[in-house]
């Protein structure tokens, strides 16, 4: 897929504000571009907003011993929250060509430790889109 000039420039912004932390830039330029041809950017726009919550979740279960009174829910949160961002990025990619379905059926949905850790990966990069969008619309106010 030939990913749009305008895609590509806005991924390089958020990778600049993230500091170039993004990993998988390809990636989320083709979900991005599925969804603004597919006109699913409400779509693109809940999956960062999930991406960012489970990708939060991780990073406390990380911290969370087993034991604790807590980490049942969290965990609880975390696989449905992940559930939701698969869901999203299916609903992305559902009726792309094979060879850009293929690739992402098999690195984020194949239900392997791989995968998830891949899904994570994603979902840090995803959540440096929304927090972006949330500086750049808080920095438009001032």
């Amino acid at each position: 897929m030939d990913i749009r000039q305008d895609i590509s420039n806005f991924i390089e912004r958020v990778d600049s504000f993230s500091q170039n932390r993004l990993q998988n830039k390809v990636d989320i330029s083709i979900l991005l571009q599925l969804s603004r041809d597919d006109g699913k950017e409400q779509v693109f726009e809940d999956l960062t907003f999930h991406a960012k919550y489970i990708y939060r979740l991780f990073s406390i279960l990380k911290r969370t011993s087993p034991e604790a009174e807590a980490y049942p829910k969290l965990s609880a949160e975390f696989k449905d929250g992940v559930e939701k961002v698969n869901t999203l990025m299916r609903t992305l990619v559902k009726e792309a060509s094979d060879d850009i379905k293929r690739p992402f059926m098999s690195k984020y949905f194949s239900m392997t430790h791989t995968s998830l850790e891949n899904l994570i990966s994603i979902s840090y990069d995803l959540s440096w889109i929304k927090n972006w969008k949330i500086d750049s619309d808080n920095n438009s106010v001032n």
